[in-house]
């Protein structure tokens, strides 16, 4: 079951991980998440097996059993995480303030147009679905 406190829970890079390929691939057994990741951060069955077992106890996943396997499937959504991620990003190193993040963003990486007209185009939605009210 989902832990009710999931939203306050941090993920760590490999509980990222295991996650990220969770949201491409759910529900799953560990075997098929150590087998997509294999490529990317080799592991033992039982390092997956251990870190889907503190993601389900964090309120991330929940399991259900199938034949001789547990399959794992996310109850909290990437968005949810992102958003939840990037919050605690402001908090830590922006005071809060999203426009410095953006800031930090626009100066620090060297963006393409393209990226920057699509970062154009989000922001002028955003504002436009504002002005009708809609947010």
């Amino acid at each position: 079951m989902a832990c009710k406190e999931s939203p306050d829970k941090k993920l760590t890079r490999l509980e990222t991980l295991i996650m990220n390929a969770l949201w491409d691939e759910s529900p799953a057994a560990v075997k098929q998440i150590q087998g997509r990741l294999k490529s990317v951060k080799p592991m033992a069955y039982s390092t997956v097996l251990t870190m889907m077992r503190i993601l389900r106890g964090k309120g991330f996943l929940v399991s259900e059993r199938q034949g001789k396997a547990d399959l794992y499937r996310p109850v909290v959504s990437r968005d949810d995480a992102s958003r939840r991620s990037l919050g605690e990003v402001i908090d830590s190193f922006f005071s809060g303030s999203a426009e410095a993040l953006v800031s930090q963003l626009l100066d620090g990486r060297s963006l393409s147009d393209e990226e920057l007209r699509a970062i154009r185009a989000e922001l002028d939605k955003t504002l436009d679905s504002r002005k009708s009210g809609k947010q």
